[in-house]
């Protein structure tokens, strides 16, 4: 070789060694999903009450198993959903000279391979029952005692119907005969509000309001030979809203309150509220349906979400909130006999985002914010995006796109609604892969979550609409990236001290150490060490109030740390005594 060419060959060398050559982004959409995420992505129906134009709602949730699909009834839905995972829900429509759908707090149960329904009244209500629910098909049966707030249990040829929504009256129970659904005995009182005593039942955000609560959503399980009667309270709009258990011999009591409630809570992460709904089993798994609380645009402003749950060898109620909006694994898969979670982090928070556009009060961070209440807002729908800049490369296993509804008119459910979008990746910002093609979606699913079949590396994650009906104004509550990322975890919280309030034993300070590295923190705590149940999630801040503890209750408190590195579980606990 001439020395010519070797010095030219040596120069395309050294120009070339200071060359980016980025490695392409591929991710494939899995077929087959092994999580989902709360809240559900569902087609959330639009109010039809006055004052509700453009407002999504759906709560009191209820599912029950029948041939081998879940069947999913909510308040205010213009129908039903059923699927086979849990994942992929279809929505069956039902005109209410079918079934009277728009009552609140619908209550079913299964006997003799038909579906039963009631919807909530003020006295009594016509049964309905279907052998083909999913063709919207139902004939009558016979008008019974149904009252408000409905729930069924069957035991042997007993119907036991527990009622009640009132910030007087008590939750109470009948039996009726299951083969004449003749009453067979009296309406008793079975238990009632005792704010005084009770921190989780006072009204408010943060259970400070002193008015009598609203008591409802009943519902009975029965395990290991005991009796568990549930209730929600303290109202709906709050994210204080939970549900509360007794415990007795029978289903017709006497009942006995339990020191661990509320035994179904999450007032804090990105959605709040886990209260009136219902316990359904997949599988050997426990799950808790449960109502979530946006109430922005109106009280009534819901979703729906499903949580882990259970009970412990002592016959302890608990149902599973800690990081309860982050991806959860789906029952039946080989994972989820080992974990409730994968062990992926929230890689959006509080990163660096750009937009094509945004309306005054309505920024581009509020789509990192983590909180369903705020919203960005572009100006328009058109060619509209939203660019978040992860600040290193990170690996990506899931997305969730959570839409708002600002600007939005309608009323009921509209078939012709959707949101169609692209999702793109890069390692530099300017060379962009495509990494999820919804431009052809025409489904209404105002909480999308892709969960990708392997992870993939980016620096950057773009959302771009590509269509959407629902206003004149695209909007999105959040953009949240989940997966892993590349540092540790943050330290381990170390001390941690916490005070009773002297005037009120319902209430509690806690404060704690920084944690280095951490992006924020949650609070366990329970009955017991080993019993930490309820949790809360803090972002930023290192100290907490707590209102909604029991009197004359002994709690045991302990404080994590977490970024999107992973988790720092404290083996510290702190007790409380009265």
């Amino acid at each position: 070789m001439k020395k010519k060419s070797i010095i030219m060959i040596m120069a395309a060398v050294t120009l070339c060694s200071g060359c980016n050559f980025e490695e392409r982004i591929e991710a494939t959409v899995a077929s087959h999903p092994k999580t989902f995420c709360n809240p559900l992505n569902l087609d959330y129906r639009f109010m039809l009450i006055e004052g509700g134009d453009g407002i999504r709602e759906a709560a009191d949730p209820v599912v029950v198993s029948y041939r081998d699909k879940y069947w999913l009834f909510a308040s205010k839905s213009s129908g039903y959903w059923h699927s086979d995972d849990l994942s992929d829900w279809t929505h069956v429509i039902i005109p209410d000279s079918v079934l009277p759908i728009e009552d609140y707090a619908p209550a079913v149960f299964v006997h003799n391979d038909y579906l039963y329904y009631v919807g909530s009244t003020r006295g009594k209500g016509m049964l309905y029952r279907s052998d083909s629910p999913e063709t919207g098909q139902w004939e009558q049966v016979k008008e019974i005692w149904s009252h408000w707030d409905p729930a069924f249990y069957v035991e042997g040829d007993n119907l036991y119907v527990y009622h009640g929504s009132s910030p007087a009256d008590p939750i109470r129970a009948q039996v009726l005969d299951l083969n004449t659904l003749e009453p067979k005995s009296e309406v008793a009182d079975c238990l009632n509000s005792d704010q005084k005593h009770h921190g989780w039942e006072r009204p408010g955000e943060h259970n400070e309001l002193t008015r009598r609560p609203y008591i409802e959503g009943a519902w009975m399980t029965e395990h290991g030979g005991k009796y568990y009667l549930q209730y929600a309270g303290p109202g709906t709009e709050w994210k204080s809203y939970a549900d509360g258990v007794y415990i007795g011999d029978s289903p017709m009591g006497p009942f006995h309150y339990v020191d661990a409630n509320p035994v179904s809570y999450k007032p804090s992460g990105f959605i709040g509220g886990a209260g009136h709904g219902c316990l359904f089993q997949a599988g050997k798994q426990w799950w808790k349906a449960a109502t979530n609380a946006i109430s922005v645009r109106h009280m009534f402003e819901r979703r729906l979400s499903f949580y882990p749950s259970g009970f412990d060898a002592d016959g302890c109620l608990f149902t599973d909130t800690y990081l309860g909006d982050y991806p959860l694994f789906l029952p039946g898969t080989e994972e989820s006999s080992i974990a409730v979670r994968p062990d992926w982090m929230l890689l959006s928070y509080r990163k660096p985002v750009t937009v094509s556009s945004a309306l005054p009060d309505y920024p581009a961070v509020h789509a990192v914010d983590e909180e369903a209440r705020t919203a960005w807002v572009a100006e328009g729908n058109g060619d509209e995006w939203l660019q978040v800049d992860l600040k290193e490369s990170l690996s990506v296993h899931a997305i969730q796109i959570n839409y708002d509804e600002y600007g939005a008119t309608q009323k009921g459910l509209n078939s012709s609604l959707y949101q169609s979008y692209v999702l793109y990746a890069s390692n530099d910002g300017k060379k962009w892969y495509t990494i999820v093609d919804n431009v052809d979606k025409r489904t209404d699913r105002p909480h999308d979550y892709i969960e990708f079949e392997k992870p993939f590396d980016a620096r950057y994650v773009k959302w771009a609409n590509k269509g959407f009906s629902i206003s004149e104004h695209v909007s999105l509550r959040e953009l949240r990236i989940f997966g892993t990322g590349r540092g540790d975890a943050p330290c381990v919280v170390g001390q941690v001290t916490v005070r009773r309030d002297m005037a009120d034993a319902c209430k509690v300070v806690l404060r704690w150490d920084k944690s280095e590295g951490a992006d924020g923190y949650i609070v366990r705590y329970g009955v017991a060490p080993d019993k930490l149940y309820s949790s809360y999630q803090v972002l930023q801040d290192t100290s907490l109030e707590i209102g909604s503890l029991n009197s004359g209750v002994v709690y045991y408190f302990t404080v994590d740390a977490y970024n999107e590195n992973g988790l720092s579980r404290s083996k510290k606990i702190v007790s409380l005594k009265n």
